[in-house]
């Protein structure tokens, strides 16, 4: 079993700078306003009460500050995707109070408390109340997944121990904290181990001036940034500053990985797994060859007979097994991916994986990266977005569209029915991934409208 964490243990590391950027801050300088925010929320809740808080804020200081003190009494929290209006109203009905950058006219802002009396108590790390992520995935609907501070905080003490990192790392993020990957890879864990934590980058050109002073840089990423990056990758004059680089929050091509793994020297550390299940297993690409995931300690999955879906075990859920709308299959221990159940369909009788035709798909040099999605009316037909590769953007221009989809189709027919393929194609410049590494359905659907 994980082992449990002292309800009295220190909060982190103390006398230590903490925060990286435009102004350095100490943990002694955190604990101080995770306090004072503490003192705050006691003003404005009744003693005994577990408030209902929505928390947003792009400020990673600003955000595990609130965060940390919600947790000081168990309060549940409640972390929006984004910070759009109609995101925030939508879930305003649910929550008591706000916190964070946000404005909602009609709740009280915690942050607003101005007279709060100041009491000092011994801070520790949360261990109890509850996190609530939403996520949309692939569909248009959000969808709430609570997490217990047991269930994150076990999440925690295997990444600590799998993954080693040290207390002088220094943690770069292109991923927000308002995501379980973000949160739990670029705040949580540097904030227990007393690393440097800096706040988001967008662009790699951002991360260059970081990398010229810091030899020890953990980077946490997704693969549409790593993606981009592979394609021209101004950070590989820094590869021996690197410690690890993680990847997650959808698939990472192998081609991208590969090629990463050329320039950078070692491996992309892909994670798979999702909000709802936390870390499932792990891999690093670097050869041609079929790498396996290898899971988490004290994670395991068995695959039923009902098309190969997964059935998980793993500390980091509440239910002692949950059925995955992924399908794979056990080898040695390790496990093979084999795509999600949701994506097999049915067109004109003939059951197909839209997983499996992306996969050929990419095997087509023209082809950087594809999804498929069914579009419905009088009958269900499936629609693909491609983003082409260098050739295959000169293939376009010189020789057309038409020429393009008879191409690839020809490759997949090698493969699969006709009636089955792609009836309509659209190409991209990049296909539109959202902050969680995921393709919002409504987003594929505008490009067929």
């Amino acid at each position: 079993m994980l082992k449990e964490i002292n309800k009295m243990s220190p909060l982190i590391p103390s006398n230590m700078n903490l925060f990286s950027g435009d102004t350095t801050r100490s943990t002694d300088d955190f604990m101080e306003q995770v306090a004072a925010f503490r003192n705050k929320i006691r003003h404005l809740v009744p003693q005994g009460k577990v408030a209902r808080v929505l928390l947003y804020d792009n400020d990673i200081f600003a955000f595990l500050v609130r965060f940390i003190a919600l947790g000081q009494d168990g309060h549940t929290v409640i972390l929006p995707p984004n910070d759009q209006q109609g995101t925030l109203t939508e879930l305003a009905d649910t929550v008591d109070f706000y916190a964070g950058s946000i404005v909602i006219s009609r709740l009280v802002s915690l942050d607003n408390c101005t007279n709060a009396p100041q009491v000092n108590e011994v801070l520790s790390w949360p261990t109890n109340g509850r996190v609530i992520f939403y996520t949309s995935g692939s569909s248009s609907h959000a969808k709430a997944i609570i997490k217990d501070w047991e269930l994150l905080n076990n999440e925690l003490d295997v990444l600590k121990s799998l993954f080693i990192c040290q207390p002088q790392s220094t943690f770069i993020a292109t991923v927000s904290h308002q995501h379980i990957y973000g949160l739990l890879f670029r705040a949580l864990l540097p904030l227990q181990l007393g690393g440097s934590i800096f706040s988001t980058f967008d662009y790699p050109e951002h991360i260059v001036d970081v990398l010229k002073t810091n030899n020890d840089v953990v980077l946490i990423s997704s693969p549409a940034f790593l993606s981009r990056l592979s394609e021209d990758n101004v950070l590989s004059e820094f590869k021996t500053h690197f410690s690890t680089i993680f990847s997650s929050g959808g698939p990472l091509q192998d081609a991208d990985a590969l090629s990463l793994y050329k320039q950078f020297g070692t491996g992309i550390v892909q994670v798979y797994g999702s909000t709802e299940t936390g870390g499932i297993a792990y891999r690093q690409i670097e050869s041609k060859e079929e790498t396996y995931w290898n899971f988490f300690p004290e994670v395991s999955c068995i695959s039923t007979n009902d098309r190969s879906r997964l059935q998980l075990c793993s500390p980091f859920i509440h239910q002692s097994s949950m059925m995955l709308d992924d399908r794979g299959e056990i080898v040695d221990g390790k496990l093979k991916l084999l795509g999600r159940v949701d994506r097999t369909v049915k067109l004109e009788e003939k059951r197909v994986n839209l997983s499996q035709i992306e996969k050929k798909s990419l095997e087509h040099h023209w082809v950087k990266d594809i999804k498929l999605i069914v579009l419905t009316g009088e009958r269900q037909i499936l629609a693909a977005i491609v983003q082409l590769s260098d050739d295959g953007e000169i293939m376009l221009v010189n020789a057309g569209k038409r020429h393009i989809n008879q191409c690839i189709k020809k490759h997949l027919l090698v493969h699969f029915e006709l009636i089955t393929l792609p009836r309509k194609w659209r190409y991209v410049e990049e296909l539109p991934y959202n902050s969680q590494g995921k393709l919002p359905l409504m987003e594929l659907e505008k490009l067929f409208v």
